[in-house]
């Protein structure tokens, strides 16, 4: 049998693991990974954009691509590359003659192009004419079997569908008719990137002198890092322009690498980057600013510290639209109160004035809250006649089998709890395992 305790562990642990959630496309696109390049920002995901007009003042080139503004980067210069491309080559009719002049066209389009980043899928649809061999005899319905060049040791995978019987079944044969013309896709799916370039792909008909080609380019980087310019004169010729970005030669560091590192007294640009950071956990002036050379500049004039980390217009508005009530002063986002005023908002007055009179606080019959007189809260009714909950009563109801042991649901435990501390929401996570704990010290 397994204690009531345990198994009001496991439904923690339950709890702890179906909130762990994935990264959100914005933080995906913000994250330090996708910073760092066009390239890995476009890999970061679909919706991920980067900007680059080398005049832009943004501190994150890669952010989702809704978020950019015609303020923030010049519309024609946000890259945001389709995720599937495709573009037929060669598209002659069925029936018509090839560029030989001879040769019966039974398979179209000829050529197709497909472009895709590695994850997605795109599907290229064929229309065949069959045609039986002029010595078979019969009416009879023969086997028409597609067939592709091996994919085997490519990042390519196929999929194969017709449109068979009158339905698009997933399959590479289907039985048909002479003269019959013949619907059928291949979906292509881009697993990583190619080493070795563009995968070229025959397609077929076995048994058939027919014959089609998709050619293939996984989008695994940016155009404009093909073409970089050479110690450009916006990286004052310390460095290359990619994409909007300057790449620093390794003695210079900074945006437009204009900070000599040596003199500055670093070794390298990161350590440089290192300046602006509180801490190395939090992000460069504290995303309100830019690093100049190991020094913060803030963004906007109300956004101080020395890594632009107080922002003196996000303090509380009061409900006539006033900073901390018109009572207190923003300090780094926190209201600093007159004297005689309390609260995150300045809004609660220490005064009791309001609240006495013939000498007595509010009628000896409540307490005085920002010169106002509230009433005493209601006693709670007696718990006596309560229902009460036991453990065995949540054992009737859990079923016990396949729990795991003592010593892997402590292990499990821990693990979920180092989980949650690494997300946005651990405090809410551990408020309720605390919960479940309290429930068990009560159960047990």
């Amino acid at each position: 049998m397994h204690s009531p305790v345990r198994i009001l562990l496991c439904l923690a642990l339950f709890f702890l693991k179906s909130s762990l959630s994935d990264e959100t496309p914005d933080q995906l696109c913000n994250n330090l990974d996708a910073q760092q390049s066009c390239g890995q920002c476009i890999k970061a995901h679909a919706e991920c954009a980067w900007c680059i007009d080398p005049h832009s003042s943004l501190v994150n080139r890669c952010q989702l691509k809704s978020k950019f503004t015609n303020e923030t980067c010049t519309p024609h210069l946000v890259y945001s590359p389709q995720t599937a491309q495709v573009k037929t080559q060669q598209n002659l009719p069925l029936e018509t003659k090839q560029h030989d002049g001879r040769t019966v066209v039974r398979l179209q389009p000829q050529a197709v192009s497909v472009r895709l980043m590695p994850g997605h899928s795109s599907t290229v649809t064929f229309k065949y004419l069959h045609q039986t061999d002029v010595n078979r005899r019969g009416t009879e319905p023969e086997t028409m079997e597609i067939q592709t060049s091996d994919v085997k040791d490519s990042p390519i995978n196929l999929t194969f569908y017709i449109v068979c019987d009158g339905e698009l079944k997933k399959t590479k044969s289907c039985r048909v008719q002479n003269n019959q013309i013949v619907e059928f896709k291949i979906e292509v799916t881009v697993n990583s990137c190619s080493n070795s370039g563009d995968v070229t792909l025959s397609v077929g008909i076995l048994g058939q002198r027919t014959i089609a080609g998709i050619y293939v380019t996984t989008i695994c980087g940016c155009e404009c890092e093909k073409h970089p310019e050479i110690n450009s004169r916006l990286c004052h010729q310390n460095g290359h322009l990619v994409c909007g970005q300057c790449v620093c030669d390794p003695s210079r560091g900074g945006d437009k690498c204009e900070c000599p590192l040596a003199t500055l007294g670093v070794s390298t640009a990161s350590e440089l980057e290192d300046k602006c950071k509180f801490n190395s956990s939090t992000p460069v002036c504290s995303s309100s600013g830019k690093c100049k050379c190991g020094q913060c500049q803030c963004n906007r004039p109300t956004v101080t510290g020395k890594f632009c980390q107080c922002d003196n217009d996000s303090c509380p508005l009061s409900s006539n639209g006033k900073v901390c009530s018109g009572n207190g002063v923003c300090d780094c986002g926190t209201c600093k109160c007159e004297m005689g005023w309390e609260r995150d908002d300045c809004s609660c007055s220490t005064a009791s004035n309001n609240c006495v009179e013939n000498g007595e606080l509010c009628s000896n019959n409540g307490r005085c809250e920002c010169n106002r007189c509230e009433q005493k809260p209601m006693e709670n009714k007696p718990t006596d006649d309560l229902p009460e909950t036991t453990a065995a009563s949540v054992t009737e109801t859990t079923s016990t089998a396949d729990l795991p042991s003592d010593e892997e649901l402590e292990k499990a435990l821990d693990d979920s709890v180092k989980s949650t501390e690494a997300t946005s929401s651990s405090a809410l996570k551990i408020f309720w395992l605390f919960y479940f704990l309290v429930v068990i010290l009560f159960a047990y």
